[in-house]
């Protein structure tokens, strides 16, 4: 079982940038659901999850920076790029505590996760949208994981990620705002 977080940026996704389970046969229509009644995703699988979810989504705020037209999408880039590194160091922070070893944790990309589609003079409003339901589901995923887990140190962590998550919908959202009201 593998989890994941975010869609356009990850596997089956969430985010930046949610957390998925997704059975690793690489079908785009798959729907995988957020918990097994089988098995609880370990603190092994979701942070190697979370690292990969951080390190799209530092992806997506890079391109954010470069291609994006308004200096909220530029701004915006700039937060997830400080945010999921800051989140990323606490996720290998609590793999070393806990003995995970990251690297081997951490899911293979897949073909679909090469980053953000948004291309062209639409990028900001494209761009925002991807990232206001990459959060959304994000942050369902998230509380899902959160409160399935057993783990008290990973629960904590996935409570501190929450608000930053939710930030960075509701940035996304004004930025979307803004663009439908030009």
């Amino acid at each position: 079982m593998t989890i994941v977080l975010g869609t356009r940026f990850l596997r089956y996704a969430l985010i930046a940038g949610g957390l998925l389970v997704a059975d690793g046969r690489g079908r785009a229509d798959y729907q995988p659901s957020l918990t097994s009644p089988t098995k609880t995703p370990t603190t092994a699988e979701v942070l190697g999850s979370l690292h990969e979810a951080d390190q799209k989504e530092i992806q997506a705020g890079q391109i954010a920076q470069k291609n994006g037209r308004s200096k909220a999408v530029k701004d915006y880039g700039k937060m997830l790029v400080k945010d999921h590194t800051a989140a990323d160091g606490k996720v290998a922070g609590l793999a070393q505590k806990e003995n995970v070893d990251l690297v081997a944790a951490t899911p293979a990309p897949g073909p679909n996760d090469m980053g953000t589609t948004a291309t062209g003079p639409d990028f900001d409003k494209k761009f925002a949208q991807e990232m206001l339901d990459d959060h959304r589901k994000a942050i369902a995923a998230l509380t899902a994981a959160r409160d399935s887990t057993a783990d008290p140190q990973l629960r904590k962590l996935l409570t501190d990620m929450l608000p930053t998550l939710e930030k960075h919908a509701a940035a996304a959202e004004r930025i979307i705002d803004a663009e439908f009201n030009k």
